[in-house]
């Protein structure tokens, strides 16, 4: 895909909510299988397990997910899993960063391979964290507690890697999200540094976005991070309750903070369960809309905005609204800009 020229943004409206507790407890991340289906990778104390959602069916109303993973530390299982991803031919890769390790799924869901081993030297691990793709089908790896980006072929085999300690760009501290865009560029949420990084395939820095605080372009412990086709950015603000958004530049747009209604499998449930609706109906519901610690953000083909929002147990949706303007709509860039709103 070729970035645009310019953009019309329209809007970005709520779309829908997936899940509810009990059917998508603490999602962590979600991937994509290019067949229908979501991949809800979700993580909590003694339980991790991955459900399999066909996303293109917003009234699929039954409860009774497939899954597959399952909390452990044999073969196919998961301690701490961290993100999922999936690669041209369908297989499926899962960081965990309790057990150190990569594991692979073909697209049958079956156990494949796995590989990592705990350390400091080049290839091992130390909470391995943010995976991602690059152009050639190398995995790029977040390896959190060394402070560094690792990348290996597609079997284990350690490739090279970049990254150190400390508060200076290019630096890191504990780093968490990871995206490789169309371009090779790698993007870094940077955790304990409140900021995300850029840097390209070599890893050259490029960029460096944010600081601490809640305000704009403004941090606490961002955590996920991804990048659609446009070149637009998504940050998951995990301590500010919220995903920020910034264009491919790291200007700051705007922030999502959540608009969830109750999912077709919530409504189900409800209709069958007089308490929870007595209690629900004691509450201040204008709180039930926000995100509550997003770990994660993904966006798909689409142009879809998936946001697993963490402590409500659902994930939720936006679809992008925007025109791709050619050279003859999009002005050059201007030497004191003024914004008219239309």
């Amino acid at each position: 895909m070729t970035r645009p020229h310019g953009l019309l943004r329209a809007g970005y409206p709520y779309s829908a909510t997936l899940g509810m507790r009990r059917v998508t407890n603490f999602p962590a991340d979600i991937a994509f299988s290019g067949k229908g289906d979501a991949y809800i990778l979700m993580r909590s104390a003694g339980a991790a397990t991955v459900r399999i959602w066909p996303v293109d069916d917003m009234d699929f109303l039954t409860d009774e997910l497939k899954a597959f993973g399952a909390y452990g530390t044999d073969d196919g299982q998961m301690i701490w899993p961290v993100q999922i991803i999936t690669n041209g031919d369908g297989d499926i890769f899962i960081s965990d960063e309790s057990t150190n390790r990569i594991t692979r799924f073909n697209q049958d869901h079956e156990f494949v391979s796995k590989f990592g081993a705990e350390g400091d030297s080049d290839g091992e691990f130390d909470g391995p964290t943010g995976i991602a793709f690059d152009p050639d089908g190398n995995l790029v790896v977040v390896d959190s507690k060394n402070h560094r980006v690792q990348r290996y072929a597609a079997d284990g085999e350690y490739l090279g890697g970049f990254g150190s300690h400390g508060s200076e760009p290019g630096q890191f501290e504990l780093p968490w999200g990871l995206h490789v865009d169309e371009l090779g560029d790698i993007y870094v949420a940077d955790w304990g540094n409140n900021r995300f990084q850029v840097f390209s395939s070599d890893g050259t820095l490029k960029n460096v976005v944010g600081r601490p605080g809640s305000g704009d372009a403004e941090f606490n412990r961002p955590t996920g991070i991804a990048v659609d086709g446009h070149g637009d950015i998504y940050v998951a603000d995990w301590g500010n309750d919220r995903v920020q958004m910034f264009n491919a530049d790291g200007q700051y747009i705007w922030s999502f903070r959540g608009d969830a209604s109750l999912s077709k499998v919530a409504r189900q449930y409800m209709l069958t369960n007089a308490v929870p609706n007595r209690l629900r109906e004691m509450g201040k519901l204008e709180n039930e809309k926000y995100l509550r610690h997003p770990r994660s953000v993904r966006i798909d083909s689409d142009f879809r905005l998936f946001i697993p929002d963490y402590e409500s147990y659902r994930i939720q949706i936006y679809q992008k609204d925007v025109i791709i303007l050619d050279e003859t709509q999009f002005a050059a860039p201007l030497r004191n800009p003024t914004l008219e709103v239309t």
